[in-house]
């Protein structure tokens, strides 16, 4: 697959049917076995409703072992599905994950966390807000060889945010990609169809 394909299962995340977690909240998951390939796909969509923009605003740090101090807000939305999702691709030897925006956060977390214990993922993060407030997911990242992508369209704001009271960052560079809307930072390069067509 390439990451134009992954970026088109982080838009129908959006759409489709969770798998695993309630439609209406921030806690929620799209798994997609291949048990030929023993593979999963693992993708989540980003805000879309009340209970993600909380999420989104919950800023405070929490200390995680092996992730170190991470957004508050996208952890407590992860652990509220996290034992549901393992049990979903049990016995998959390869697990990708994937999503846009809070979802892209999403597979960061989810992602850094399942490599503290079976090593071996991939990540595809496109436009993520800043996860880390102190370098840990860089570094577990680092140590696991995990494989992650993370994408930046134009001026998009959004990877920029959260900014305030701590050393907000991301856990490996934004690789920029598409002709910005605005020579300023801006929401309209945030739109997975942008990010789409900056992938072709």
């Amino acid at each position: 697959m390439t990451v134009k394909d992954f970026a088109k299962i982080a838009d129908a995340a959006y759409t489709a049917v969770p798998t695993i977690g309630d439609p209406n909240s921030a806690s929620r998951a799209i798994v997609t076995r291949d048990d030929a390939d023993a593979s999963a796909i693992v993708s989540f969509p980003g805000s879309d409703n009340v209970a993600c923009w909380l999420a989104d605003l919950d800023a405070e740090v929490s200390d995680h072992p092996g992730l170190g101090l991470i957004h508050k807000g996208f952890w407590s939305a992860w652990v509220a599905i996290k034992e549901q999702v393992y049990r979903a691709i049990e016995g998959c030897r390869t697990v990708t994950w994937v999503g846009h925006s809070l979802g892209a956060a999403l597979a960061i977390l989810a992602g850094s966390d399942y490599a503290e214990i079976f090593k071996k993922t991939t990540i595809y993060g496109f436009e993520p807000p800043r996860v880390s407030a102190d370098g840990a997911i860089e570094r577990l990242i680092s140590t696991l060889k995990v494989d992650i992508s993370l994408y930046q369209n134009g001026n998009d704001v959004v990877p920029d945010v959260p900014r305030i009271l701590q050393n907000w960052q991301h856990p490996a560079p934004l690789i920029k990609i598409g002709k910005p809307f605005l020579p300023f930072a801006n929401i309209n390069d945030h739109e997975m169809s942008r990010v789409i067509k900056a992938l072709a």
